[in-house]
């Protein structure tokens, strides 16, 4: 079991959490581990056979997020999200705002690469982060995209929603909750200078993505779902 499973079973066990989404399964590794109910999975084209999983209580829909969303319905809401498709900052914006509105206030999304290894790693294209990385004789193959910005749109725009960037345990994730009494200034306050941002950028104020443990986050996010 890779660590985006152990942290979305953790969460669904903790919160009591029954339907799952995932944006972007590819080859399945994360998504043939997750002990939801309900699972449903989307990918423009997905590399495992999904006849072998598809029943009455998993799904799957071969289309880009943005097809999906334009015609998932917003209830019943999903109790877990996970969000692994297109690296992209505009395209991640739209993924975690439309999960939005297909979660409730017991719900918890859970955003992979939110926290880029280098500065190659944050390219469009990841075949050029790994040429480029190669060439300063580093054979590190991880390709992040800009995710990264998403915490800073969260940051700023989204007062109302907690979250905590996990590390030390596998991949870097954001996990993102809904919690009260949350205050913080925004920081850029600008949705086009924070699609400007740069990986230096993002190392002057690493502190925004308030990275912890992963069990410090999950039990913080239970902790405060809880006294909602």
């Amino acid at each position: 079991m890779n660590w985006s499973a152990r942290r979305v079973n953790a969460l669904a066990r903790q919160l009591g959490g029954r339907r799952y989404l995932e944006i972007g399964v590819s080859w399945g590794e994360t998504f043939r581990d997750v002990e939801v109910t309900e699972r449903t999975g989307v990918d423009p084209e997905f590399r495992l056979d999904t006849r072998e999983l598809s029943n009455e209580f998993t799904r799957f829909s071969e289309k880009t997020s943005d097809d999906f969303f334009n015609s998932e319905p917003l209830f019943p809401p999903y109790d877990v999200i996970f969000i692994d498709g297109q690296h992209a900052f505009a395209q991640v914006c739209r993924d975690f705002s439309n999960s939005l509105l297909r979660t409730h206030r017991r719900s918890a999304i859970l955003l992979d690469d939110t926290l880029p290894n280098d500065v190659y790693s944050t390219l469009d294209n990841p075949t050029d982060a790994v040429r480029y990385r190669r060439a300063t004789g580093d054979l590190d193959g991880s390709w992040h995209g800009d995710v990264f910005k998403a915490v800073f749109y969260i940051h700023d725009f989204w007062p109302g929603l907690n979250y905590r960037t996990i590390i030390g345990s596998g991949n870097p994730q954001t996990l993102v909750w809904r919690a009260g009494g949350v205050h913080r200034a925004p920081l850029f306050n600008d949705l086009e200078r924070i699609s400007r941002l740069t990986y230096f950028d993002l190392q002057e104020h690493l502190d925004v993505l308030q990275m912890v443990p992963e069990d410090e986050a999950i039990a913080l996010c239970v902790t405060e779902i809880q006294a909602l």
